[in-house]
């Protein structure tokens, strides 16, 4: 029976087997397969002799009761401090002999179930797995739309389910309570369905791990969740950095796979253009040949014709080409004449310009003396002219000094005497005041009259 038989229970998390657990389904399904085949032989050839091999399935129950015992390792329970974890592995070794028990169970109830076993035991068989193939006929027809069925057949589902739940229940009880009927089970079914064996394995890892978690103290545990982390995180980098890898890869791989076949239409047709060109380049020449040929033919027949009137040319011009040549004999004499006649001026003229040259070259070397001579006199002025210049800035620049000087001293001394006058005005006012204060004081009203006359003509002597 498969791990999602039941609907309400969620799936056990995907485990990864070992090679160990798959080594040992294997040497045991093979071993199942092998008794299995020699229960199937015995009972076709002798029939009369399964009562014997079922006798000897008594004998081997101890060893099949110690085999589901041994599940119930001492190592994983006594090493576990808390008595939480021990239930804990408990019930998981619990779990793992009901999935072993339920793994031997028969395919179908035949008549070696009904002899091997007693009734009660062949009605539980029977009722497990009418209700396993019912169970498994409603989820295969309804299995697309189980979320959308109607709820009729979804209660139908759910009461099957616990129906055969509660039969799972008894059967394992049954087992579990009577051991001997075990061997008797793996005398029946040699061979194991790949999901229970699956199961059976992924159950023993669980329990594996549940027990290493269940041994590891908080700091170990904690200290492994941070390796774990540091592992994750590399693992992590390291499998994002072989996404972008494998991304770019898959890109250049497009990218070349688009160019090569871009390069093999290219190709294609080039190829398809070269051979079209060399089929008209070959038509092309075997039209030029035959043209040429024709061509060729009317040409000669051309030349022939034309080397006839040549012919008559060539003795036309060569009658003309003697009475030129006379012609033009008798031009060169009288051009030759009219050459030297020419030619004599021509001398004459040149002995003039020689002349003519010379007397030019005198005049110009007089001229050229006479200012050598002169360009000396001016560079001995200009000497002199270049001192007097300079006596004179001097000259110029010290009576500008002076100037200067003389201009800054009238203002010095214009200044001060507007500061002198400007001292003896306030000083005469001061005595003024002064002296009208004491007439004020020693006299009486003529004194004040004389004062004030006074006063007025200091005014207008100001």
């Amino acid at each position: 029976m498969s791990a999602a038989t039941f609907s309400k229970e969620p799936p056990l998390p995907p485990i990864g087997q070992t090679a160990s657990f798959r080594a040992a389904a294997d040497s045991q399904t093979t071993a199942d397969l092998a008794q299995r085949t020699l229960l199937d032989g015995t009972n076709s050839s002798q029939p009369s002799q399964s009562f014997s091999v079922f006798s000897n399935a008594a004998a081997a129950s101890a060893s099949i009761a110690g085999g589901l015992a041994g599940l119930d390792d001492p190592s994983l329970t006594g090493k576990l401090v808390h008595v939480e974890a021990q239930r804990i592995m408990s019930v998981l070794q619990e779990a793992q002999r009901k999935i072993l028990i339920i793994g031997m169970l028969p395919d179908e109830v035949d008549r070696r179930v009904s002899t091997v076993f007693a009734a009660e035991t062949v009605a539980l068989i029977g009722e497990y797995k009418l209700l396993e193939t019912k169970y498994k006929s409603l989820v295969d027809a309804k299995a697309p739309e189980i979320f959308t069925a109607p709820d009729a057949a979804q209660a139908e589902t759910k009461e099957v389910a616990k129906q055969l739940r509660m039969s799972t229940r008894t059967v394992c009880r049954h087992f579990l309570q009577n051991p001997h009927l075990v061997a008797k089970l793996r005398v029946l079914k040699s061979t194991k369905p790949g999901h229970a064996a699956a199961f059976e394995a992924l159950l023993q890892e669980v329990k594996l791990l549940v027990y290493e978690r269940l041994k590891t103290s908080v700091e170990e545990e904690q200290a492994r969740l941070d390796q774990l982390s540091v592992i994750v995180a590399k693992e992590q980098k390291t499998s994002n950095e072989v996404r972008l890898l494998k991304e770019e890869l898959e890109k250049a791989k497009k990218e070349r796979s688009t160019e090569v076949s871009k390069r093999n239409e290219a190709i294609r047709k080039l190829k398809d253009e070269l051979r079209e060109i060399k089929q008209q380049a070959e038509d092309t020449t075997k039209r030029l040949e035959s043209r040429s040929k024709q061509k060729e033919d009317q040409e000669l027949q051309q030349a022939k014709d034309k080397e006839v009137s040549l012919r008559h040319e060539i003795e036309t011009y060569t009658q003309n080409l003697a009475d030129m040549i006379k012609k033009n004999r008798e031009e060169e004499a009288l051009l030759r004449k009219k050459k030297f006649k020419v030619e004599s001026e021509v001398e004459n003229w040149i002995h003039k310009y020689d002349q003519d040259m010379e007397e030019k070259q005198a005049e110009l070397e007089d001229i050229t003396t006479i200012y050598n001579e002169e360009k000396a006199q001016l560079d001995e002025l200009q000497t002199r002219y270049n001192d007097l210049q300079k006596e004179y800035d001097r000259i110029m620049e010290e009576r500008r000094v002076q100037q200067e000087n003389r201009i800054a001293e009238e203002k010095r001394l214009k200044v001060m005497h507007l500061c002198a006058t400007k001292i003896q005005a306030v000083f005469r006012g001061w005595k003024l005041r002064r002296d009208l204060a004491k007439k004020k004081a020693g006299g009486g009203g003529g004194g004040g009259k004389g004062s004030k006359k006074g006063t007025a003509k200091d005014k207008k002597k100001k």
